[in-house]
C-alpha cells in the first residue's frame, strides 16, 4: 500500500505552481488562501469505521464528535479561530436511520460547542464502512497563523497535556487546544516559532517541525497507567491531538497556560537526527515510529 509520507511529499511537489494568493500551501496542518482582502484557512480530515474508531463499540455520538474535533485540532495548531465546517458522510447500506441521525446530530452539536457550526455537506451510501469527511474553515486570530516552521537550532521543544493512551479511548475524548494556542500566539514572548497537531504521535510528528532534536524522555508527560515501557507508548500511540511547539531557547512558560499543562521536553539541534535520551542522558532507541494512516 502507498506510504502516507511519500504521498504527502508527492502532493507538496506541486506547491511551486500554486497561485500567489495561496499563502500556506500543502504540507501544514491547514492551507491558507487570500480571499477578498482577508485570509481563509482550510483543512479536511476523514475518519473511517474500523480504522479511526469502531462504531459498534464507540457509538455514533463519539464517532460524530471525533470527526469534528480532529479538524479543530488542526485549527489549534495554526493558532486560528474556527468559522464553519461542512461534513460529507458515506453511510453503510442498511445503517439504521436513528443511528445515522444520532451521528450527524453529534457532529452538529460538537461544532456548535466550539463555535464552528456545521453548515452543509453531503450524504451518500456505500457498501463499505462508514466514512466521515469534514472540511473546516478558519480565520487568523488577530495574528499571523503559526506554521510548522521548521524550528531553528537551540529552540525549546514543548508539548501540551499528557501523551499516550489512544488505545484506551483518549482518541475519542480529546479536547482541541484552541484557547492554549491562541494564548501563546497572542504574546510575542511566547509565540511559537513552529507548531503541529500531534495526530500521528511524537515519534512521527516531531521530525515534521524539528528533524534534528534531542528529547529528554525523563521529562515526557506520560499518561498514567500506560504499560511499560510507557515512554514508547507516549511517543508512538498517535492520536494524542495535543500541540507540539517550539519557542526561543530562553523562553519560559508557567506549568499551565490557559488551564492546560505545558512541558518542555527537549531542544532542536543543528544536526544529528532525533536523539531520545533516558536517565542520565543515555541514548535510547524506540521500536515505534508513530501512527501511519494505512493498513
Amino acid at each position: 500500500m502507498p506510504s502516507e509520507n511519500a504521498l504527502l511529499a508527492f502532493v507538496a511537489g506541486f506547491n511551486g505552481g500554486l497561485p500567489r494568493r495561496v499563502t500556506i500551501p500543502p504540507g501544514d496542518d491547514m492551507a491558507a488562501v487570500e480571499i477578498g482582502g482577508g485570509s481563509v484557512l482550510i483543512a479536511v480530515d476523514q475518519v473511517v469505521d474500523g480504522r479511526h474508531f469502531v462504531l459498534s463499540e464507540a457509538g455514533p455520538e463519539a464517532a460524530g464528535r471525533k470527526a469534528v474535533t480532529r479538524n479543530l485540532s488542526d485549527v489549534a495548531a495554526m493558532a486560528a479561530v474556527p468559522v464553519a465546517a461542512v461534513l460529507a458522510a458515506a453511510l453503510p447500506r442498511g445503517m439504521d436511520q436513528a443511528v445515522a441521525e444520532r451521528l450527524l446530530a453529534a457532529a452538529r452539536e460538537t461544532g456548535a460547542a466550539y463555535g464552528c457550526p456545521v453548515i452543509g455537506g453531503d450524504v451518500s451510501v456505500t457498501d463499505g464502512p462508514l466514512v466521515l469527511s469534514v472540511t473546516v474553515l478558519a480565520e487568523p486570530a488577530g495574528v499571523e497563523p503559526v506554521t510548522r516552521g521548521p524550528a531553528a537550532p537551540g529552540e525549546g521543544l514543548w508539548v501540551s497535556g499528557v501523551l499516550g493512551g489512544s488505545a484506551a479511548g483518549h482518541h475519542l475524548r480529546f479536547e482541541p487546544r484552541l484557547a492554549l494556542a491562541r494564548t501563546l500566539a497572542a504574546d510575542a514572548a511566547t509565540r511559537p516559532t513552529a507548531m503541529i497537531d500531534l495526530s500521528d504521535g511524537l515519534a512521527a510528528d516531531l521530525p515534521r517541525i524539528a528533524p534534528h532534536a534531542e528529547v529528554d524522555l525523563t521529562r515526557l508527560p506520560v499518561r498514567p497507567g500506560l504499560p511499560a515501557p510507557a515512554w514508547e507508548r507516549a511517543i508512538g500511540d498517535g492520536e494524542d491531538h495535543e500541540l507540539l511547539f517550539t519557542l526561543p531557547a530562553a523562553a519560559t512558560l508557567p506549568p499551565r497556560v490557559a488551564g492546560v499543562r505545558v512541558t518542555r521536553i527537549g531542544t532542536a539541534m543543528p544536526g544529528g537526527g532525533l536523539r531520545w535520551l533516558g536517565p542520565g542522558g543515555s541514548p535510547l532507541t524506540p521500536s515505534v515510529r508513530g501512527w501511519e494512516h494505512r493498513g
